[in-house]
Parts: structure tokens; sequence; C-alpha cells
């Protein structure tokens, strides 16, 4: 068994070390604690613009999304409008049309109108 035999000697020079010394502990504390903080600081910044960035980068591939499926949309309507123009540039197609519309009829022909028949309105398209 080992013996403590050291002795503090309790005088002015040990007491102003001591006080010293928790003077270097405390501002080492004091700089520990700041330290930590504003690394937690700027943690906190970074991940709110990381989540802030992740969630506008959410909202623009549904943007992206939606306008593909806008434009595979117009594209179809392009296409039905660029047949429409072609078949108003043929004769036979415009005068069925005519005929279906405003109810024009060629010399001799008699037009029979049935109970069943939906008949289109000239406002109608």
């Amino acid at each position: 068994m080992a013996v403590n035999n050291v002795h503090h000697l309790d005088n002015q020079y040990t007491r102003m070390k001591q006080s010293r010394h928790k003077e270097i502990l405390k501002s080492r504390k004091k700089r520990g604690i700041i330290l930590v903080s504003s690394f937690l600081l700027v943690f906190a910044v970074l991940a709110f613009q990381i989540i802030t960035t992740k969630q506008k980068v959410n909202s623009m591939s549904e943007q992206q999304v939606q306008s593909q499926q806008e434009l595979k949309k117009s594209k179809v309507d392009n296409k039905k409008l660029k047949e429409n123009i072609k078949q108003l540039h043929d004769n036979d197609y415009i005068q069925k049309i005519i005929r279906e519309r405003y109810y024009y009829t060629k010399p001799g022909e008699t037009v029979y109108s049935l109970p069943g028949d939906v008949s289109k309105d000239v406002t109608q398209n």
C-alpha cells in the first residue's frame, strides 16, 4: 500500500497558482462552448439550406413531369390539328362536313331524319 505523504502548502503563491489554473480552465471551457455552439450553428444553417434545396429540387421535378405531360398532350393536339388541316384541303371531306352541319344536299337528293339520329347543330364542332 502506498501512503500519500505529499502535503500541499497553503501560501499566497499556491493560492495564486490555483486561481490562475481555475481562470485558465474557465476560459478554455468558455472557448470550447463558443467553438461547439458556432459549429452547431454552422451545421444548422447548412442543414437548413440542404433541406430547402432538396424541396426545391422535388418541386422542380414535379413541374418537369407536369410540363412533359402537357407537352405530350400538346403534341397529340397538334397532330390532330394538322390532320384536320390536311382533311380541309380534301373537297370530299369539305362536302361531307357541309352536308352534316348545314344540311346541304346535292340536286335530286332527299334527306331523311330518323328519330334516333342526333344531328349536329351549326354552332357545334
